[in-house]
């Protein structure tokens, strides 16, 4: 109180204006309320492209599943895989090169060595994979590799940040039921071929994202290729797979897009205060 007046009220709690910290003056108070400040809204395609994300996921999941499956039932030979795994990241290369045109013979050096010792330590112990989990049942160890796989489609990063998005969760999920698969064969050629393909679909497939296609087109045509694979093995999973991936990448978009209109935030004296720093 300054000359037996009440000081006006202002909102600052650097200066003591003789009210409470947390008083607000009702004619104030309704005044101070925003609704959808800072509200970002996403466009039909946009929401289509991030569902895209997810689908190529799923769909690089279903290819490595049905590459196990052809590879246990002896309908593609290792030696095949290995070989088109070779020729994929050949040309992979050959592409990042062309666009990036910085790589130096050392850093190419690099990753060529890191690929054979890869290759090395993978082919010394695959003899130990294949015979890891021998006393286990084939029904756990599927249900292993499955929820393992659902870890990792759960914690992947789609390009936007999230609490449980974990890059390296998701490559140890991904990596842990190959090893679960890897001890179904009875070969050691074939478990060799199997931690490849993980390798080449959950890490070096990933990190290509920026040399692929748009995600819409390019998660058509990893879908395409998924369900053609997986038409050979059972319709019952075909019609799943593709159920699962038409809601992913068409009903969830479109319901996304559609109940942003109702979204509401409301903010107001309420909400914490935020340091701001005014221009110079």
């Amino acid at each position: 109180m300054s000359n037996g007046k009440v000081p006006k009220w202002r909102k600052t709690l650097y200066e003591d204006n003789g009210y409470p910290d947390n008083y607000t003056p009702p004619e104030c108070f309704l005044a101070a309320i925003e609704k959808n400040k800072n509200l970002l809204l996403y466009s039909l395609w946009e929401c289509f492209s991030g569902a895209a994300e997810v689908g190529k996921e799923m769909s690089v999941v279903i290819i490595f599943w049905c590459c196990y499956k052809f590879l246990k039932t002896d309908l593609l030979k290792p030696e095949t895989l290995l070989v088109t795994m070779l020729g994929l990241l050949v040309v992979g290369c050959t592409m990042f090169i062309s666009r990036v045109r910085k790589v130096t013979f050392t850093g190419l050096l690099a990753g060529i060595k890191t690929i054979f010792l890869f290759t090395i330590i993978g082919f010394a112990l695959s003899p130990v994979l294949y015979k890891l989990t021998d006393t286990i049942s084939t029904d756990t160890i599927h249900s292993m590799a499955l929820s393992s796989l659902l870890i990792h489609l759960l914690t992947s990063d789609y390009g936007m940040y999230a609490p449980i998005v974990s890059w390296q969760i998701s490559l140890n999920a991904a990596v842990f039921s190959t090893v679960c698969l890897a001890s179904r064969f009875d070969h050691h050629l074939s478990a060799f071929s199997l931690l490849c393909l993980s390798v080449f679909s959950f890490l070096l497939v990933p990190l290509s994202r920026p040399l692929l296609p748009s995600p819409i087109l390019s998660s058509l045509l990893l879908a395409s290729a998924a369900l053609s694979l997986l038409s050979c093995i059972s319709t019952p999973q075909l019609c799943l797979a593709l159920l699962a991936l038409a809601t992913v990448q068409i009903a969830c978009p479109v319901m996304f897009h559609r109940l942003q209109a109702d979204k509401m935030t409301i903010h107001g004296p309420w909400d914490e205060a935020v340091i701001f720093t005014a221009p110079q």
